[in-house]
């Protein structure tokens, strides 16, 4: 990216207007705008970090779409138990009850695979290795 000014708009830094110095807190001047320009060095991205958020991202993405796509057997469960409660049968309800929470456990199981993978892509130190790096998250669930 590239650093320069614009008299409406203001500095724009690694494609970010700013209307202040980032550093200084004060307003633009041609002569500021000048100076800062010229000592400019753009930031070295560091591609191994972008590569780990771009795969996390991805991570939460599945896992999300995962919980979306199971959120019809939380309801059904509970739609269960409801019934069992106006039934008054305690055996009923116990099942029930049972139920629901086998489901709420399964969808906490599948978010504590989420981190456990999350964990593996920030421990992965080169982008050879992180690019190997597939979530597939039945290998995750103990």
């Amino acid at each position: 990216m590239n650093c320069y000014y614009n008299e409406i708009q203001g500095m724009c830094i690694e494609g970010n207007y700013w209307q202040v110095n980032p550093e200084t807190g004060a307003n633009w001047t041609a002569e500021s705008a000048a100076e800062y320009t010229a000592s400019y060095e753009p930031k070295e991205i560091d591609q191994l970090q972008v590569n780990k958020g771009e795969a996390v991202e991805r991570i939460k993405a599945a896992v999300a779409k995962r919980l979306t796509s199971t959120f019809w057997r939380i309801e059904r469960a509970q739609e269960r138990l409801e019934l069992a409660k106006l039934g008054a049968d305690d055996t009923v309800i116990m099942e029930a009850t049972e139920h629901l929470k086998l489901e709420l456990l399964a969808r906490e199981k599948l978010r504590e695979a989420s981190n456990l993978a999350e964990q593996d892509v920030i421990d992965i130190t080169n982008i050879d290795a992180l690019n190997l790096f597939n979530f597939i998250p039945d290998e995750y669930l103990t």
